[in-house]
């Protein structure tokens, strides 16, 4: 008897493994760790910066080299034997004015740091003739500069010049002066130089960049007067050198945050937030708690099962086809399909289970009926993409078995089992063992 050639083995594709929470992680942090490192690296490089207070980096600051400091003037007023004393808080500068008697106090306080009570204290210790305001608001000139109002904003725009009403020396000296700043108004027995245009229609006179009252208080109402960007523009620095050097020593007085009166010794961080963040603070940990009773809580007890555990081969297929639909798995589910459809039919054929796809093709399109083409068709699921072509070529795939199975029985070639559900889903590939020790 002749010996059938041995037919090379059915190509079956093996479903591909879904991975596991663990290994899903790790893919992700290697793919992304670069940047938490960057992201580290530019926390430690900014931290430092933002941490640090830099005394020299406040408006008008005598070690500040910035457009807006006041190292230029300093300096200029130290070549000229003139000791410059700057203070950073309120007893600081009312214990230079009391060591200096005599010595101008320059005060700007752009931020509001001195509340009405220091402005207070810093009245009854510095004279109104020894005191030099630079921009000041409306609260300093109330509290320092009682003769004085507000006249508004100088928009930018060409050189002040000091004006036929002026009379005060230091003003005359200087001629002119830049845009910019403030403007301001004062009584009859006071100066006032540097009018503003367009600000003279009032019923109250022009508003002036530059005023001083009866008792001396200068009120400059432009920062680069002083400033290391416009000390040399026009005649600033004859009026700031005039204005501050008139003895042998000046007082540099910057309000800071020392002195922002803060009940209970040190601020803290409670103190210095705003009111809302309290109560936002509060709802966000109710809802945190909410949060995790909600996805913490327990299943119940866990199932205890003697062992060994026997699974069904039904129950193995649907978990498989349930991790295949929630990882989109489509095409490989469909190529299991294949594979189990060609072994079943190699099988039922009489081919055996190596027999190659174009060998199970002609013989069920010969026992069928069916054009090779077709059964072709059928077994072609690589276009495969989403459920519902699964399920169109897992019916077309059922449809091929059913006509080839009639297309047996009409020949009286049938097998002697007819393939059931359970041998189906036992016929298909699995990663699952059916009895776990």
């Amino acid at each position: 008897m002749r010996t059938p050639p041995t037919l090379p083995a059915a190509t079956v594709h093996p479903a591909p493994a879904v991975p596991d929470t663990g290994r899903a992680v790790r893919r992700w942090w290697r793919a992304a760790w670069i940047w938490f490192v960057l992201a580290a690296l530019l926390v430690l490089v900014a931290l430092p910066s933002i941490l640090r207070q830099d005394p020299g980096a406040r408006p008008l600051g005598t070690d500040s080299a910035r457009p807006e400091g006041g190292r230029a003037v300093a300096r200029v007023l130290a070549q000229h034997g003139i000791a410059v004393h700057p203070a950073a808080s309120l007893p600081e500068a009312l214990a230079l004015a009391a060591e200096h008697p005599g010595a101008p106090v320059l005060f700007h306080d752009p931020a509001g740091h001195l509340p009405a009570e220091g402005l207070g204290q810093f009245a009854e210790g510095v004279g109104p003739g020894r005191r030099v305001l630079v921009e000041p608001g409306l609260p300093v000139l109330q509290a320092l500069a009682p003769g004085v109002s507000q006249g508004g904003v100088v928009p930018e725009g060409a050189p002040l010049p000091a004006g036929q009403q002026c009379h005060w020396p230091a003003a005359v000296e200087a001629r002119s002066v830049s845009a910019g700043g403030r403007s301001y108004r004062t009584g009859p027995s006071g100066q006032e130089c540097f009018p503003v245009p367009g600000t003279d229609a009032g019923p109250s006179g022009a508003a002036h960049a530059v005023v001083t009252t009866a008792e001396g208080t200068v009120v400059l109402g432009h920062r680069d007067m002083v400033a290391n960007a416009g000390a040399a523009d026009e005649g600033h620095a004859v009026l700031s050198l005039w204005t501050l050097g008139r003895g042998t020593d000046v007082i540099w007085y910057l309000p800071s945050l020392a002195d922002v009166p803060v009940d209970g010794g040190t601020p803290t961080l409670d103190r210095l937030l705003p009111d809302w963040v309290r109560p936002a603070g509060l709802w966000l940990g109710v809802c945190l708690l909410v949060l995790l009773l909600w996805r913490g809580r327990r299943h119940g007890p866990l199932a205890v099962e003697p062992l060994p555990v026997i699974v069904p081969a039904s129950e193995t297929a649907v978990g498989r086809a349930r991790l295949y639909e929630h990882s989109g798995q489509y095409p490989a589910a469909a190529r299991t399909l294949r594979s189990a459809t060609l072994v079943r039919l190699a099988s039922a054929l009489r081919l055996g289970p190596s027999a190659p796809v174009g060998a199970v093709v002609t013989a069920a399109s010969r026992a069928s009926g069916l054009d090779a083409g077709r059964v072709g068709s059928a077994l072609d699921v690589d276009d495969v993409g989403s459920g519902r072509d699964l399920v169109a070529a897992a019916a077309a795939l059922q449809d091929l078995e059913d006509e080839v199975h009639r297309g047996l029985q009409a020949t009286g070639t049938a097998p002697d089992k007819t393939p059931t559900a359970t041998d189906t889903a036992a016929d298909t590939p699995s990663d699952t063992d059916l009895r776990t020790p």
